[in-house]
């Protein structure tokens, strides 16, 4: 080395040979710099001579998303080597409120992290034991915690910046400490400001506070494997009780700028915590057992000053105050312990499952209660997921219940079509069988809640076409739910029901998109709802549903900026929406005023620059014409027409 760093060199003077002989090489790091040096001296000499050349590649990025990739616990535990890439796709990145990001099929209180639930029946995860809180769900695990397997440090920030005080912050980093251990976290900020009376910037209407911090772990060989989640949201949202109406109110007051709340102190809490453990131990690729621990919390609460409240608005005064506080505490925890392997294309798995679970109210009357506060479930389960290059996926899974609740699920998925079943016979939630608060009781012993569902759909895919017609087929018996009632004066009129009969619906839908001259698309969601039978009037949903998209696509500039930009437009007929009755945080069914179908158009613009992406919105175009907007929830406005912005950077070291 030293004799051709001569060869190369023969102005070096003599005193600095003996510096080289004498001293670099018992310095490694004086060694490198001093190559750098004569590397950059050789760049000086002529071009005809040849000699050594060190190359500088500091500043290429050696990574970037398919460096810092991420899975689910669940590719784990189906033994499935799945590792997806960090999402850089533009399209559709202005879909950034809950609703919007779930097709629309979700209702709620007209902003963003209000009480939401979905428009359509969904069969419930769970066929044991829930409190009944639901309505903030959507805020706590709608996104799944993602274990990382990064060569750099990873971070990502996601800001969106909505008009009139609404701001949404997501922010991620995780790194590998080692190469088989990982650490990271999420954090999910909602600020977001009223939309009625809002009486400067900071005046909130929703504040929430998301965060998790997980780890993963495996050994070399990975016989063995951990993963370690904690959880935790604490969400309060102003309850203004929906707009007043006073005498001659028209349907184009909602909007007025000046529209008064009927509630000016109420405010809803709630406060969720979840530990979460999973870990197995393979024995062979055809045996694994494994163990999994949940430790599960959740505290619902309402605060208001019943004073300041109109005097027809509370219904009923069940405890007297002067200032409410009603409280709900639930908890649960779970252990399953089981085995699972593949043999050849075939995935199997069988469980047990204990799970202990109780719920505390602040003003229960003990000797009413009729069903048990507080108890142990035992579960027996299996999961089987066949893999036929041919066809696609086969899955299925069954669970057991000791007291007769049941759970038989099967899909089948390709290319071409799929199609799934699902018999499921679950326990009405505890908030439906009892509950006592300032303005709510009652007592109730409901049967277990069964359905049927079938559903399936056949695919047609080109480079131009995409086609999937599909149908939804649903029988319920004994469905639970809370409606509203004619009641004498002073008496409760928003009452948890059981039916009797059975509700049947079927639910034909199509989706579609064309692309045309290579950059333009059309896109579409079209879902029909025929009630073949509906006991009780338990089911009131949209006749028709739409969800549309024109947008042009193209990428400029050798790659560097990538568009997307275009309209939106979502409609529903008119139907009787379910009403929100605050004190309980629940969704009913009403039969006595039904907010008018108006079509929402929505104008963006997406791009992506080298690693940012960055959206621009304006919502609800047509209010800015017709001065009248929608109503998801009646009596609750829903998003006015306002500009959002929003930006998403991912960083890789």
């Amino acid at each position: 080395m030293l004799d051709k760093i001569k060869r190369d060199n023969p102005r070096i003077p003599y005193n600095w040979r003996l510096f080289l002989q004498v001293h670099l090489f018992r310095y490694p790091l004086i060694f490198c710099l001093t190559l750098g040096s004569l590397g950059l001296m050789a760049q000086d000499q002529p071009a005809s001579r040849k000699g050594s050349r060190i190359i500088d590649d500091t500043t290429k990025q050696v990574y970037g998303p398919k460096t810092s990739r991420y899975y689910f616990e669940k590719d784990v535990f189906f033994n499935r080597q799945t590792f997806h890439k960090i999402d850089t796709v533009i399209r559709n990145f202005h879909r950034y409120n809950y609703v919007q990001r779930n097709n629309n099929l979700y209702q709620d209180l007209g902003n963003i992290g209000t009480s939401i639930r979905s428009i359509y029946y969904q069969v419930p995860d769970v066929i044991g034991a829930t409190s009944g809180f639901q309505s903030y769900d959507m805020y706590w695990d709608s996104e799944q915690v993602r274990y990382f397997d990064t060569k750099s440090p990873y971070t990502n920030m996601n800001v969106v910046l909505g008009g009139k005080g609404r701001s949404i912050t997501k922010a991620s980093f995780s790194r590998n400490i080692t190469p088989h251990w990982n650490f990271g976290f999420d954090y999910r900020g909602l600020l977001i400001d009223k939309q009625v009376q809002r009486q400067g910037k900071g005046d909130r209407n929703v504040k929430s506070t998301y965060y998790d911090l997980y780890t993963t772990f495996q050994t070399k060989d990975s016989t063995y494997r951990l993963f370690l989640n904690l959880r935790r949201n604490k969400l309060e949202a102003d309850e203004y009780g929906g707009i007043r109406k006073d005498e001659g109110f028209q349907y184009e007051d909602y909007f007025f700028k000046n529209a008064q709340p009927n509630l000016f102190d109420a405010t809803s809490k709630d406060l969720r915590f979840n530990t979460h453990l999973y870990h197995q131990y393979e024995i062979g690729k055809a045996l694994q057992v494994y163990h999994v621990f949940d430790s599960y919390r959740q505290a619902a609460q309402f605060l208001d000053r019943p004073g300041n409240a109109p005097p027809d608005y509370y219904d009923h005064v069940e405890v007297e105050s002067d200032t409410t506080d009603d409280y709900t505490r639930f908890k649960h925890l779970r252990n399953e312990v089981g085995i699972k392997g593949d043999l050849l294309k075939l995935f199997y798995n069988g469980y047990y499952a204990i799970r202990n679970y109780s719920i505390t109210n602040k003003y229960w009357a003990p000797d009413s209660l009729r069903v048990p506060i507080s108890g142990v479930e035992s579960y027996l389960g299996g999961r089987i997921s066949l893999r036929l290059d041919s066809i696609g996926e086969v899955t299925g899974w069954g669970e057991l219940q000791e007291n007769g609740n049941y759970r038989i699920e099967g899909h089948i998925k390709s290319k071409w079509f799929e199609a799934s079943i699902k018999q499921v016979q679950y326990a009405v939630p505890l908030l439906l069988q009892a509950y006592r608060g300032s303005h709510d009781v009652w007592y109730n012993n409901f049967s277990s809640t069964n359905v049927t569902q079938l559903n399936g759909y056949i695919h047609y895919r080109s480079r131009v076409l995409n086609l999937s017609p599909g149908l939804t087929f649903t029988r319920m018996g004994n469905y639970a739910f809370f409606k509203k009632g004619d009641a004498p004066p002073g008496e409760q009129t928003v009452l948890p029901v059981q039916t009797a009969g059975e509700q049947v619906m079927a639910m034909p839908e199509f989706r579609f998109s064309l692309t045309m001259l290579r950059h333009l698309s059309f896109s579409g969601y079209v879902l029909y709802t025929k009630m073949l039978t509906n006991s009780n009037d338990a089911f009131q949903l949209p006749e028709l549903f739409i969800n549309s998209q024109l947008a042009y696509e193209n990428i400029f500039f050798d790659g560097n900026l990538d568009m997307h930009a275009g309209v939106d437009l979502h409609y529903q007929s008119a139907y009787y929406a379910l009403g929100y009755d605050v004190p309980v945080q629940q969704f009913y069914v009403q039969q006595s005023y039904a907010p008018p179908s108006f079509p929402l158009i929505d104008i963006f613009f997406n791009a992506r620059i080298n690693r940012a992406r960055i959206f621009v919105k304006y919502n609800n175009l047509i209010q800015l014409f017709t001065k009248q907007g929608y109503m998801p929830t009646p009596e609750y406005p829903g998003q006015r027409n306002i500009l959002d912005f929003g930006f998403d950077w991912s960083f890789y070291d």
